[in-house]
């Protein structure tokens, strides 16, 4: 005869407050209450006549005994989803992305995707917030941020390179020939990329005053500068296709690598589907034939003698931009 098993509520809370080790994540996760996470564990605990926790005045952390049941609870789960998936069948792919990244990289490329797997659908969930798999049934995420997530396997995507951009028009084709000269030119603001920054990185002087509007979002940045305002700063994930069509050009070859970059991420010990590993795969494909064009066209740069007027000499030559990638989603 099988053991009596204790409620099944308390076990998915015991699974969750275990991989957070914590107990007001697992409440947000699971939309409880702190004290509700609390007095289930305590609950737990008297039915098993164990202590799965040490509760501390920085937080809890899993006992030798509650560790390892954490271990058989992750797992027990796991082939309960296995177990779901396969009376469901084949479904969708989900991936969980920013939206400034679905607009400018994801969607554009969707279709080559779709001639590539035809019978492979995805869907595209794009938001601000940090993606939940196990409450939001996702099964793919990108993120932008440093690389290391609890619980998540992070597989570098695109590295991002910042750098200036105008439209052609901008100074009547005048633009500066180099950073002095963008340093005394009309500059858009923005808070997320702030110019005496990136002069610093070059280890050049920032402007001496400031010159030009801000605005709040990189988005806004970058119809300022289409309608030719001034000069911004761009990530170069987000205005490849500005730099495609030709509304914005690079003003100068120097750049800056961004402090952070684009990641898929999943999470850890969670078996890859055959689909799921096509999309894997085609993602990375897709960024290597990103990255190989702007190393040309970085080369192609360096060597092109200056003309007086250079907006098509930049319309033409920034066709493929340099390596992208955007901060932590």
């Amino acid at each position: 005869m099988s053991a009596r098993l204790p409620p099944l509520p308390a076990l998915r809370v015991f699974e969750s407050a275990a991989r957070h080790g914590n107990f007001s994540r697992a409440a947000e996760e699971l939309h409880l209450t702190h004290g509700a996470i609390s007095h289930q564990m305590k609950s737990l605990e008297n039915a098993l006549g164990v202590v799965l926790f040490r509760r501390g005045r920085r937080g809890v952390s899993l006992t030798q005994q509650g560790a390892a049941f954490a271990t058989v609870m992750h797992d027990a789960l796991d082939r309960i989803a296995r177990g779901v998936a396969a009376l469901r069948g084949p479904r969708a792919l989900t991936v969980s992305v920013l939206p400034a990244f679905a607009t400018h990289w994801l969607i554009p490329r969707l279709a080559d995707f779709q001639a590539r797997h035809p019978d492979i659908d995805v869907n595209v969930r794009a938001n601000q917030q940090l993606v939940n798999f196990v409450q939001d049934d996702v099964d793919l995420a990108v993120r932008y941020g440093p690389g290391t997530w609890p619980g998540l396997t992070a597989t570098k995507l695109l590295v991002e390179h910042v750098f200036a951009v105008c439209s052609p028009r901008f100074a009547a084709g005048r633009l500066p020939r180099n950073l002095t000269d963008l340093a005394a030119a009309p500059l858009l603001h923005s808070p997320t990329q702030p110019w005496d920054s990136w002069f610093r990185a070059l280890g050049a002087n920032p402007p001496t005053r400031r010159r030009g509007p801000s605005f709040s979002e990189a988005s806004l940045v970058l119809r300022a500068a289409i309608d030719g305002l001034g000069i911004a700063l761009a990530r170069s994930v987000l205005v490849q296709p500005e730099l495609d069509a030709g509304s914005l050009v690079r003003v100068l070859p120097e750049s800056v690598p961004a402090e952070f970059a684009y990641y898929v991420v999943r999470p850890e010990n969670a078996e890859i589907s055959p689909n799921l590993a096509a999309l894997c795969g085609w993602l990375q494909a897709q960024a290597a034939a990103q990255a190989e064009p702007a190393v040309r066209d970085r080369a192609t740069r360096r060597v092109r003698p200056r003309a007086r007027n250079r907006a098509s000499n930049d319309a033409a030559a920034h066709r493929a931009a340099p390596r992208g990638g955007s901060r932590a989603r």
